[in-house]
């Protein structure tokens, strides 16, 4: 599975604040990552990476169910992997480049507090979203299923009441 095939880098970036100095497109393509977005994604349903590729190629044609369960899935991507980053937010996000004597400073405090609390709020909520955009369509789905037809009428040659 590939994390670019749910979200996209600048995505994950844009909701942690960083730049593409900061957090590299090839941190982004560890392993550690589409791993842990696929633990994720397990802990919602062993069959929802299935469900999303199942889809329509073109999103034009999507229902109203399958449009929330695509953009539910993406925007929990997103905010899975941000808030496995948020870990390390800080000493990936410098306070200060200088190119004088290529220095580099860190921030002494946590200035990021309020942006790891905005990340694991919205992936919380995010969640809950694709649990639930995914119950309607694994409901839709279970209910257009057809079952074979077990009894049928059979129309006698013969008339019962009158035996001809």
């Amino acid at each position: 599975m590939a994390l670019v095939e749910f979200t996209a880098y600048d995505d994950i970036r844009a909701a942690l604040g960083v730049s593409i100095e900061e957090l590299e497109d090839a941190t982004l393509s560890l392993p550690l990552y589409d791993l842990s977005l696929t633990a994720e994604l397990e802990e919602v349903g062993l069959d929802l990476v299935t469900a999303f590729r199942a889809l329509p190629d073109d999103p034009g044609t999507f229902t109203d169910i399958q449009r929330r369960f695509d953009s539910a899935l993406r925007l929990f991507a997103t905010y899975a992997v941000a808030s496995h980053l948020t870990v390390s937010l800080p000493l990936f996000s410098p306070k200060e480049i200088t190119d004088g004597k290529a220095g580099l400073t860190r921030y002494a405090q946590d200035p990021y507090k309020a942006t790891i609390s905005a990340v694991n709020a919205m992936f919380d909520r995010q969640r809950q979203r694709l649990v639930d955009s995914y119950a309607t369509l694994q409901t839709l789905s279970t209910a257009s299923r057809t079952f074979p037809r077990m009894f049928s009428n059979v129309v006698s040659s013969t008339d019962p009441v009158t035996g001809t």
